[in-house]
């Protein structure tokens, strides 16, 4: 008799087996905002470091998700205040002027991603996949700190990465913090795949 194997309890009939249908394997791996998880289990490279604060607020690094070409910057939001609207439960950057959060990267070649730019332009060239930051997989926390994940559409290369933040309804002004960028080509390396049978997302197998 195995483990979980017992008898039925007297009255009840035996179980019937559950009926499957066949998902196929996932899709795109460019579909939408969010990177490949369906495909990958990343990497995880900790960091701790506090990027910004404020007199109520405090704005943590904690680290990188690193996927085969892409990266997740994590930051933790903490606070002892709230807006009475909550927007802060709903958007994390907005238009200049605003109050609210803004971030962005300074990539080491000098190139400028923020999740408040609009699609690139000019269009990039076939086969050419443009940089981009965008939050992604919101997550509420709870009434005194949220996480936040951004995810670069590349793996920085070449040096350091600067993230700059402005929070001017928190009192922070524009602050910048270079972020340790060691170790994430190989942890890109070491981003597991979970379908080693299947040839990959169709954009993967095209590169």
């Amino acid at each position: 008799m195995g483990f979980f194997d017992g008898p039925v309890p007297p009255g009840e009939p035996e179980p019937e087996r559950p009926a499957f249908v066949d998902l196929g394997p996932p899709g795109s791996r460019y579909g939408d905002d969010g990177p490949p998880s369906d495909w990958y289990l990343p990497t995880v490279l900790p960091r701790v470091a506090c990027v910004a604060e404020g007199p109520r607020v405090r704005v943590m690094f904690t680290g990188w998700e690193v996927w085969p070409e892409e990266v997740a910057l994590c930051l933790a939001v903490f606070w002892r205040r709230r807006r009475a609207d909550e927007v802060y439960g709903d958007s994390w950057y907005a238009r200049p002027g605003a109050g609210a959060l803004r971030v962005g990267l300074r990539l080491a070649d000098g190139r400028r991603v923020s999740p408040s730019d609009g699609e690139p332009w000019p269009a990039p060239g076939d086969g050419e996949r443009p940089v981009v930051l965008r939050e992604y997989g919101v997550d509420p926390g709870s009434g005194f700190h949220r996480p936040v994940r951004l995810l670069l559409s590349a793996v920085p290369s070449g040096g350091p990465v600067t993230l700059v933040l402005e929070w001017p309804d928190e009192e922070i002004p524009e602050t910048a913090a270079v972020l340790d960028t060691s170790g994430l080509g190989e942890a890109a390396r070491r981003a597991v795949g979970i379908w080693p049978e299947l040839s990959g997302p169709p954009e993967q197998a095209a590169l």
